[in-house]
């Protein structure tokens, strides 16, 4: 929110477009060579954060496998920079791009994950991100810095894993190379395949964009993403919290209590979803000219298109993570997500070309669409679970709905950012009321966890 629109106004859309295709398109490289190790240290680390030896193994072991597969991820990114004659025209940007492929091996966020050692994961990127927020507004002017905002992401990204490696060595952990951890690839293997499904809908939009189109598309789009991308996290992080609950309750046979748990998670999650998406759709036309500037007006219509990804990934946390995995369903989880990321492929070759920006979004939504209707259809097929809460999402978003009357009333006498913020305001106060009035079970769960949780109780 700090920097978006100093670099948008900055770079423009082109400019913004050819960095994040760049470092996008070197992330891509950067899934294969960390093959699943993130979410598989995280788990093992948990494991064994009392051992001191054995953390030292299964790092060596890890690190070694990332050092193989890195090696062969960075001589195909540098071949095809030099094959490519689309990549080899900006070759330094991308090869200094390369940088966040170069360091996988020493990302190494996971293992203080699994120690959960968060104060210093917070702390150290606090401090990395300040420090890389300050160097932006000193030493990035104008549309011929871009090669030096290239550098100064990728010098941060390096730093954090620097840091990260500093710290383990001085900790006692001292890695070395070995061939001894083939038993890691079999699990890393199956994280890894649905890791590679995920980053399509992370990476591939912003690919197909830059090859199919435009940079400037890319930057429309992007930019697009980034702000829907920052309400996401509020719906979807019940998902993580309540799944070893889920667990728990899965193998005491609980199926009433799971029940009971989905279908509040269900009513939360669409009480909070459904007027976020609308909301951002109803300032969009005016938020984005004065959030971006005058050059981001092709970033209204992939916003607006793209909100509705704040609903369907937040029912889509829930149903792949809460119950599928709660429930041991690894592979149809894999196999939903692997039915999403076909479809987002296939419509990205067809809209692209001729929508744009506008394609993508199209075909990320849809894509999401697919995603939630398969976890759905496993979830009534192999689970136990069964969802009565339709009444309440359909009044949720009915309610939101009237956003868009408000916002256009609010905009004909108000305009530009006091518009913006009278809008919010008046929809926020609508729809607390119209829930209050009609007693809605979602806002009164709400009330109870915030009361209990500012009570210091236990919530059941």
């Amino acid at each position: 929110m700090i920097t978006a629109p100093y670099v948008a106004r900055v770079l423009e859309p082109d400019g913004v477009g050819l960095f994040n295709f760049a470092f996008n398109y070197a992330n891509y490289f950067a899934f294969f060579a960390a093959l699943g190790i993130p979410f598989y240290g995280i788990r093992e680390i948990a494991k064994i954060k009392d051992d001191r030896t054995e953390q030292e193994k299964f790092v060596s072991e890890v690190i070694s496998i990332s050092l193989v597969a890195t090696i062969v991820s960075v001589i195909i990114f540098l071949l095809s920079l030099w094959l490519v004659p689309q990549l080899n025209e900006n070759y330094v940007i991308f090869l200094v791009s390369g940088i966040i492929l170069y360091i996988s091996p020493i990302k190494i966020d996971w293992y203080y994950s699994g120690k959960e050692e968060f104060g210093y994961i917070t702390f150290r990127s606090l401090i990395i991100k300040t420090l890389s927020v300050l160097c932006l507004f000193i030493f990035v002017h104008d549309k011929d810095d871009l090669l030096l905002y290239v550098c100064l992401n990728a010098g941060c990204n390096a730093l954090n894993e620097v840091w990260n490696y500093v710290k383990l060595y001085s900790s006692g952990i001292h890695p070395y190379f070995t061939l001894s951890g083939t038993r890691h690839l079999k699990p890393l293997f199956i994280l890894f395949s649905s890791n590679i499904a995920i980053s399509i809908y992370v990476v591939l939009d912003t690919l197909m964009l830059g090859f199919l189109t435009d940079y400037t598309e890319v930057g429309y789009y992007n930019s697009a993403t980034h702000v829907s991308k920052a309400f996401i996290p509020i719906v979807t992080s019940l998902a993580a919290v309540v799944l070893p609950r889920i667990s728990v309750m899965r193998e005491n046979n609980q199926l009433e209590e799971i029940n009971t748990l989905m279908n509040k998670s269900f009513s939360i999650v669409g009480f909070l979803s459904f007027p976020l998406a609308i909301g951002l759709i109803t300032i969009a036309p005016v938020f984005v000219p004065l959030f971006f500037g005058d050059q981001f007006m092709g970033t209204i219509t992939p916003l607006i298109i793209v909100s509705l990804l704040i609903i369907i990934i937040g029912f889509n946390n829930l149903t792949g993570v809460q119950v599928l995995l709660g429930f041991g369903l690894d592979k149809n989880f894999l196999y939903s997500i692997v039915a999403g990321a076909s479809s987002n492929f296939i419509l990205n070759m067809v809209l692209i070309p001729y929508l744009g920006a506008s394609g993508a979004a199209i075909s990320s939504v849809f894509a999401e669409i697919v995603v939630l209707g398969t976890m759905l259809y496993y979830i009534y097929k192999l689970t136990p679970v069964r969802f009565n809460c339709k009444k309440e999402l359909v009044f949720n978003l009915l309610v939101s709905l009237v956003f868009l009357l408000i916002g256009r009333a609010v905009f004909t006498y108000v305009p530009g950012w006091l518009g913006v913020g009278v809008t919010a305001i008046c929809c926020t106060i609508f729809y607390v009321v119209a829930q209050y009035l009609l007693k809605s079970s979602s806002e009164q769960e709400l009330l109870r966890i915030i009361g209990s949780k500012l009570g210091h109780k236990r919530i059941v």
